[in-house]
């Protein structure tokens, strides 16, 4: 009788504890040591809709440099492998 519930025991105790670790055992912040991908999100709910220009704000001066660094350029590229 005491071994079987010391299995029953041992058998929830590991349920919990996969349980735990596949909802809750991480920081906020979703990643893991090794992680490649994308944060993972927590919690239900539409994604945060924020306001997005569509280029950054450093875009035109890097636009208006490149264009007078392209200008002054010597070196002529005309192709792959030229």
């Amino acid at each position: 009788m005491v071994f079987m519930v010391f299995v029953f025991v041992i058998g929830f105790g590991l349920i919990g504890l996969a349980v735990f670790r596949m909802y809750g055992g991480h920081e906020e912040g979703g990643e893991e040591p090794g992680d490649d991908g994308p944060p993972r999100r927590r919690g239900r709910g539409p994604r945060p809709r924020g306001p997005r220009s569509p280029e950054p704000s450093w875009w035109p001066e890097f636009e208006r440099e490149f264009r007078i660094y392209a200008s002054r350029s010597s070196r002529k590229v005309s192709g792959v492998g030229s």
